[in-house]
């Protein structure tokens, strides 16, 4: 569990845009159009 709070800590200090670009570098290619989407202006969208 300590991982987690650490991981967390170290998110609050990273700015939205930062957190977002990590998110996007994790998905595998099968979220490229999620991702296209996202960047196209349709930020509204969620990973579920």
């Amino acid at each position: 569990m300590g991982f987690f709070a650490e991981v967390e800590d170290n998110l609050e200090k990273l700015d939205v845009n930062t957190q977002i670009e990590i998110v996007f570098k994790s998905l595998t290619k099968e979220f490229a159009g999620f991702r296209t989407a996202y960047n196209l202006g349709n930020k509204a969208l969620t990973l579920t």
